[in-house]
């Protein structure tokens, strides 16, 4: 992706808004010596369009608690407010703002992420299509992992078997893709894996190169090249 100087200075301007406003609040941290502190306040990932989109997926939630004026919330309902025991699908970054922590809602774990699709991956992960279950598979299952569910325990351990079981393959036909159709080897591949499989594909590229000796070709400075038609137009 190509990023303008527009955006960049936008971005620039931000960030020192940021560093003044926390001045401002007292918390002692500098933004140019210490990170330390920085990551409580704003995550690594905050502005990467991977983690926004791996937070939109949506939940279903049950509220524990009335929320007076909010009824236009929900297409269904009727009334002016949202009662308890009201059935809603909300997105991951609501939920996990602290509503599910305080207990003003439980939630359901996506299907993708249940029990039964949990013991299809650990009996043979590289099977399934991860792509269509949940694009971002394993960025909202770090997210989900901190929700108060009785099942993000066994959510943790499968995501990470399920990474493990699928990497060998990853690797396997990303070193092995030449002169082959790479949208069928990524069919089945989530985000964070298609950036797996690209990263290994340009790496084996690279090696061949230097193998081959193309890395390494030394030529003429585009300084002198300028030089010589100058002097060339000036014999002329």
């Amino acid at each position: 992706a190509v990023v303008s100087t527009q955006s960049t200075g936008w971005l620039c301007l931000l960030f020192r808004k940021f560093q003044h406003y926390f001045k401002q609040i007292n918390l002692r941290m500098s933004f140019d010596t210490q990170q330390q502190d920085v990551d409580s306040v704003i995550p690594r990932d905050y502005f990467s369009i991977d983690s926004i989109l791996a937070e939109q997926q949506k939940l279903s939630c049950v509220l524990r608690r009335s929320f007076f004026g909010l009824g236009y919330l929900d297409a269904s309902n009727s009334g002016e407010h949202l009662v308890s025991g009201t059935k809603m699908d909300l997105p991951l970054w609501l939920v996990g703002s602290g509503l599910a922590d305080k207990g003003f809602l439980t939630c359901e774990l996506p299907k993708a992420y249940q029990e039964a699709n949990r013991n299809i991956l650990l009996a043979d992960s590289s099977v399934v299509d991860l792509f269509k279950q949940a694009v971002h598979f394993y960025d909202t299952g770090l997210r989900l992992i901190k929700l108060p569910h009785p099942e993000t325990p066994y959510l943790a351990v499968s995501l990470v078997k399920a990474f493990i079981g699928r990497f060998k393959k990853i690797m396997d036909s990303s070193q092995n893709s030449r002169n082959q159709d790479l949208s069928t080897l990524c069919a089945k591949l989530e985000t964070k894996e298609r950036a797996l499989f690209e990263l290994s594909r340009e790496s084996v590229q690279t090696l061949d190169k230097w193998e081959r000796r193309e890395s390494n070709i030394i030529g003429a400075s585009t300084l002198v090249l300028h030089s010589r038609k100058r002097k060339r137009h000036q014999l002329t």
